[in-house]
């Protein structure tokens, strides 16, 4: 039996999906890279999210999905992974992706993602799927869902992963989400808030999963220079503006279009903290414009036309002399492992 969970037989479902498709010789819905590798990769998430390391499963998922774009197995487990580290923008991108491979599957992201939106303080889009979620959970097309689940046969094992552990992930109860908290009050306080220009001028590279040996296992790092952002009335906090560089010189990483869009975000991801009381954009929490920067891209592939940055704004660092150094020496130490 599968415990209570916001739409239980969208996860359990997807999984059961996702582990039949890596015990295949080459996945039915991966035809763009070595089926091989790709099931390493789901092999490693699948262990990783099993051991509790999520921050792995989600950089493990994400190589998946690099060979396999188009298989929304792998968006789910990116899903699963990032929602357990409160990665909510990564979450909603993930169930967007998820949604726009296969529309069908709408009503059943619907509650999950509309959960995302309202941690992000998207509101106005999160009601709406937040209520179609709660009528899914209900729907005839649910309860069949959970019935198939139920006497599903068992699946076969990846050749990656030890067929006890597998047979255990299955059989495994799906953890159970607290319920979404109502904005009761304002939650915006500065405690704790370092401005961008502060965090520059003092690099702590041994906070939190936030290093610099973190930083560097990124897919691609460069160093670019910042031209300016795309204004617009909706830049807020959690919702940051399309910075715009140009990659000058490729550290790590594959090739790349010397134009390159950034989500400049404000806030470190791993620090799970409101908005500052008060807080409003305005150009003066820009760089200034021709100055260079260290960004380590944690994903070469652009999330709604942005790459994201290294848990958030900790992914930049001003290209200074020191920097680069610090930079250029993890990188000799990792390319000599």
């Amino acid at each position: 039996m599968v415990n209570e969970r916001k739409l239980p037989t969208f996860k359990v479902g997807l999984i059961l999906l996702s582990f039949a498709l890596a015990s295949l010789p080459s996945a039915v819905a991966q035809d763009e890279g070595p089926s091989v590798t790709l099931m390493k990769y789901v092999g490693k998430a699948q262990e990783a999210m099993r051991a509790g390391r999520n921050q792995e499963a989600r950089d493990e998922f994400r190589k998946a999905i690099g060979l396999a774009p188009k298989t929304p197995e792998y968006y789910i487990g990116l899903s699963d992974a990032c929602y357990q580290m409160k990665e909510y923008d990564q979450v909603a991108f993930a169930l967007q992706k998820v949604i726009e491979l296969n529309p069908a599957m709408k009503d059943e992201c619907a509650g999950e993602y509309g959960e995302a939106l309202f941690h992000l303080g998207r509101y106005d889009e999160a009601i709406p799927l937040l209520k179609a979620g709660l009528r899914y959970i209900d729907s005839p097309a649910a309860k069949a869902r959970r019935t198939a689940i139920a006497v599903a046969p068992p699946v076969t094992p990846i050749s990656t992963a030890p067929p006890e552990s597998v047979l255990r992930a299955s059989a495994a109860p799906v953890e159970k989400k607290e319920a979404i908290p109502l904005p009761t009050h304002d939650p915006a306080s500065s405690a704790g808030w370092h401005s961008i220009q502060h965090k520059h001028e003092d690099v702590d590279i041994n906070k939190f999963n936030q290093t610099l040996a973190g930083a560097i296992r990124s897919e691609g790092i460069v160093i670019a220079e910042y031209q300016g952002y795309e204004k617009s009335d909706n830049i807020n906090f959690f919702h940051p503006p399309k910075a715009k560089f140009r990659i000058s010189k490729i550290l790590k990483g594959p090739p790349l279009n010397k134009d390159m869009p950034v989500r400049f975000e404000f806030k470190e991801r791993s620090v799970n903290t409101p908005a500052p009381a008060g807080w409003k954009f305005s150009e003066d929490k820009m760089p200034a414009k021709g100055s260079s920067w260290i960004i380590f891209l944690e994903w070469c592939t652009p999330r709604e036309g942005m790459f994201d940055t290294y848990e958030g704004s900790f992914g930049r660092l001003p290209a200074d002399d020191d920097n680069l150094n610090k930079v250029y020496a993890e990188l000799e130490k990792h390319s000599n492992r």
